[in-house]
């Protein structure tokens, strides 16, 4: 039913109460229509918007309520592929990946495509976020002073090592006037456990807001497992680097102690009368072969560790590349870090 056929049976009704309430009633229509003209404006626009399938897709995906639809319609929602996004959201900072935005200016909403699978339910969440952007950029002062104290005591629960508290810190460096339309919207989608009064004004927009926690849960998952995997991977490898290099530095110096052992031995045995006896001389030599064979086993113990390393770090190198192609799928940048190399594995023998 369209929104015109609704005010025309309105008026039909009005016009059976008589002239008096005819008069009255107009003049509260005029003011009604006045004080909510933005809401029937956004109700006309969702109203003319083809929802788009993965657009409906979103809506369902992180359970939106009707007024949580009409929102994120109204707000005219277009995905944007890679190669143009920038031409409506731009935020170039290392680390911090920008999936969508709210225009003021044009009061729209613009959605970063995201291809990989595996971070595909980050996309309900986006629109989500972005559609609340919309409804806080509507609100009043008075209205956004009420939430802020709530949000601010969501946002204190979450304790000072929650990554959300590094994240904010990227926002409000880049704009500190970002701080409570960012909670807002963040902990709305994102964060399970918050105020009931905060939880009964999202209800407002969500007909289960624990459907885009879920969302958002799911794709924190994906790089927080791969995140402790590079960390186990990377102390392995330093753990594993300082053994190598405390066994190369014992082989190469008793291998210089043998080896002047060995020049002495030859010496002396090429001296007349060096050994007094030959059992001494087959003593002094055998101990001399004895010690080649523990520097071979050595060095075969040693060159066995520096290849078990590199394989590892080959790995490590396989999940960065992973990483990274995650963060790409979301848009990140990545500072540049210094790469760990393999050890040498020039072993003098």
């Amino acid at each position: 039913m369209s929104i015109g056929s609704r005010i025309l049976r309105a008026g039909i009704a009005l016009l059976a109460l008589g002239a008096l309430a005819l008069q009255g009633g107009a003049a509260w229509g005029a003011l009604w229509v006045v004080e909510n003209q933005r809401m029937i404006k956004d109700q006309l626009v969702a109203y003319q918007f083809e929802t788009p399938e993965n657009i409906s897709s979103y809506i369902d995906q992180a359970g939106l309520s009707d007024q949580g639809s009409l929102y994120l319609r109204t707000s005219l929602p277009r995905v944007v592929p890679a190669y143009e996004f920038d031409r409506y959201c731009t935020r170039n900072e290392p680390g911090i990946g920008v999936l969508g935005c709210y225009t003021t200016r044009d009061s729209r909403i613009y959605l970063y495509d995201v291809t990989d699978p595996r971070l595909e339910s980050i996309e309900p969440v986006v629109a989500a976020h972005e559609m609340l952007h919309a409804v806080w950029f509507r609100k009043t002062t008075e209205e956004r002073d009420a939430l802020a104290p709530l949000l601010e005591e969501a946002y204190a629960a979450l304790g000072p090592d929650h990554p959300l508290i590094e994240r904010m810190a990227s926002y409000e460096a880049d704009d500190p006037a970002s701080r409570l339309p960012e909670l807002y919207s963040i902990i709305g989608t994102e964060i399970r456990e918050i105020p009931e009064a905060l939880e009964a004004h999202y209800a407002e927009y969500f007909a289960n807001r624990a459907l885009v926690v879920d969302l958002a849960d799911r794709v924190y998952r994906v790089f927080d497992t791969l995140q402790a995997e590079l960390e186990q991977l990377s102390n392995e490898l330093s753990s594993r680097n300082a053994e190598i290099e405390g066994l190369r530095f014992t082989y190469e110096e008793t291998s210089r102690v043998l080896a002047g052992d060995i020049v002495a031995f030859n010496e002396k045995a090429s001296t007349p009368g060096a050994f007094p006896s030959k059992s001494l001389f087959e003593a002094t030599r055998a101990e001399l072969v004895t010690r080649q064979e523990r520097l071979e086993s050595m060095r075969i113990t040693l060159q066995t560790k520096i290849t078990e390393y590199n394989e590892r770090l080959e790995e490590l190198n396989t999940l960065n590349d992973e990483v990274s192609e995650l963060n790409q799928g979301i848009n990140v940048t990545l500072e540049e870090e210094e790469e760990l190399t393999p050890p040498s594995t020039d072993i003098e023998s």
